[in-house]
């Protein structure tokens, strides 16, 4: 069985059940920041090649570059609508993991086809996690949760310069906050939730 048609089979028998949820959190000081934001555009324009974007597939690892740089887990829910004459500009991406490859000199056999092949297990993962009790403590728990969501994109940029890969990888987990990063996410304020009745008749 694939991992769309174990996803699939999953939501068919949780549908009356209540939806697990995806944390997602945006540091909106980043975001507003628009000088930043072109900044950070310029220099991966500059110092990274063009972003390739390629269905996250179990025999996806070959086509890879077998080379250091930058790399993103994102997903693509179903729902998107025309608007304009461009079909996929209703569609609503989710930015889930970055991750970098070969960012140092002693890490030179660490390239982004190497990283995509050990993150080939989590994609693989059971999706009936995503409805069991538990919050996923540790990074291994939530990418074993969340990267079996599909359809799952995988986005990835060589960098020649070594040197800038951990720069621009920290600079992007700070922009985006990417739900399943453990360091580098921005610290946000803490915010009280809206008060509910500890039960209702």
């Amino acid at each position: 069985m694939t991992g769309r048609d174990a996803l699939t089979r999953m939501v068919q028998r949780h549908r009356e059940e209540d939806s697990p949820g995806l944390p997602i959190e945006v540091g909106l000081l980043r975001m507003l920041d628009g000088e930043s934001c072109r900044q950070l555009d310029q220099d991966l324009r500059e110092f990274a090649s063009p972003w390739e974007v390629h269905q996250a597939t179990d025999t996806l690892a070959p086509a890879l570059p077998d080379e250091p740089g930058l790399y993103m887990f994102v997903w693509r829910p179903q729902f998107q609508f025309a608007v304009d004459s461009r079909p996929t500009y209703g569609s609503f991406p989710q930015l889930l993991y970055v991750g970098q490859a070969g960012a140092s000199r002693s890490d030179s056999g660490n390239t982004i086809r190497q990283r995509y092949k050990e993150y080939r297990r989590y994609l693989r993962a059971n999706p009936e996690s995503l409805w069991t009790d538990s919050e996923p403590k540790t990074r291994e728990q939530r990418l074993s949760r969340y990267l079996p969501l599909r359809p799952m994109e995988f986005w990835c940029t060589t960098v020649t310069d070594r040197n800038r890969i951990r720069g621009l990888e920290k600079r992007l987990i700070r922009l985006w906050n990417p739900p399943l990063n453990d360091s580098d996410r921005p610290k946000l304020r803490g915010r009280l939730g809206v008060p509910r009745a500890a039960w209702t008749s």
